[in-house]
């Protein structure tokens, strides 16, 4: 018996029907990231109809997830930013097919323009099958913030969650996805459990938990988009893991270009 894998779906907002093209909740949505709330219903059809293992992550991190001869991964479902619709479109949505859910929330941004309220993630938390982590609490990228800011985003995020939800266990999603072993370190330190990036790649077994691989699902995948990126050996899998590498190196090394370029001024 092979160590179980997992693809970590990771999902932003979900976009009400008739809203018109490019519609975001907030100034911090990226509208590509935006699925209709017609695809999601669609999309957790697919898993359930076509008997894909959809496992919680708290199960995933507690090791209740068994080894599988199955080549197709299970499957992990995640959100990042905390927009109202996770608790009026998504939720609903996820309940209807018994599908758990790790919702991500920047913390400093509840009750904002459409975002979710303190009574909304409490009552999301109640429910068995989702959970709650922390996307930061100003949504700042964290490499790029001095140690000690990082530090307090990191403390604050984490202990507002624990006071809204009463949960001992909290993850962390960096914003942007952006993470390096510094920040890592100071993520475990501060208390979480696991640390989530926006680094392609399948996570298996235990894997490491402070650099856990997703794979973003955006509004411009079709139906069949979607269901060859479950498959590893699809071309569409391999693609978007391709172009997503690439788009990383590239942006790590202009960070670093910057980063020389400063030292020199």
């Amino acid at each position: 018996m092979k160590s179980p894998q997992a693809l970590v779906l990771m999902y932003h907002q979900i976009v009400p029907e008739g809203s018109p093209e490019g519609w975001v909740p907030s100034s911090l949505a990226d509208a590509r990231y935006g699925v209709t709330l017609r695809n999601f219903a669609r999309q957790m059809s697919f898993l359930r109809e076509n008997g894909i293992n959809v496992v919680s992550l708290d199960d995933w991190i507690g090791g209740q997830v068994p080894g599988d001869s199955s080549p197709s991964p299970c499957v992990i479902v995640t959100f990042d930013d905390g927009y109202e619709s996770d608790w009026t479109l998504a939720a609903p949505v996820l309940e209807s097919f018994s599908v758990p859910a790790t919702f991500f929330v920047s913390t400093g941004y509840l009750g904002s323009t459409g975002m979710m309220d303190e009574d909304q993630l409490a009552r999301l938390a109640e429910n068995p099958l989702f959970s709650i982590g922390s996307h930061g609490e100003t949504h700042r990228f964290l490499t790029t913030l001095p140690e000690e800011s990082c530090r307090l985003e990191l403390i604050r995020s984490f202990a507002r969650i624990r006071s809204l939800t009463g949960q001992t266990a909290v993850d962390l999603s960096a914003p942007g996805g952006r993470i390096n072993r510094a920040i890592a370190a100071l993520a475990r330190k501060a208390g979480y459990r696991a640390v989530l990036t926006s680094k392609p790649g399948i996570l298996v077994g235990a894997g490491n938990l402070v650099s856990i691989p997703r794979l973003p699902i955006l509004n411009a995948h079709s139906p069949e988009e979607f269901a060859e990126l479950l498959d590893p050996r699809s071309w569409t899998f391999r693609m978007d893991r391709l172009v997503r590498m690439a788009k990383q190196g590239l942006r790590g090394l202009a960070m670093g270009i910057g980063f020389r370029d400063r030292i020199r001024t």
